[in-house]
């Protein structure tokens, strides 16, 4: 995520790095300190991050937290960035790889598919 400056604003944009990819792939978001875990939804998926939605149907603001997100086999850590109407914003602790990547939205297709 690359930082913009604009003279006329005073806050700070930025730009997205990686492309998000919309899906649907189910799983499980556990608060790492808490040891609270939600199931849920992938929503969508980009190299640095995913939108997580809880099945809850209220959210609480968990900017901050740590956690680990697992679906289709994988277990993603990360930090929960931002806490919207649509779920939770989680940046991972690393950018996925090009087979991880291609893992899940093997995944998504399938699913589709099904």
């Amino acid at each position: 995520m690359a930082l913009l400056s604009n003279p006329f604003s005073r806050r700070k944009m930025f730009a997205r790095a990686d492309a998000r990819h919309d899906c649907r792939i189910d799983g499980e978001i556990v608060l790492t300190e808490k040891m609270v875990s939600y199931e849920g939804r992938l929503i969508n998926l980009s190299r640095g991050g995913a939108m997580f939605r809880p099945r809850l149907a209220y959210l609480m603001n968990r900017r901050g937290d740590a956690v680990q997100v697992s679906a289709a086999g994988l277990a993603l850590v990360g930090e929960i960035v931002a806490t919207t109407p649509l779920g939770f914003g989680v940046r991972f602790e690393r950018p996925l790889s090009d087979a991880e990547l291609a893992h899940l939205l093997a995944h998504t297709a399938v699913a589709a598919a099904a």
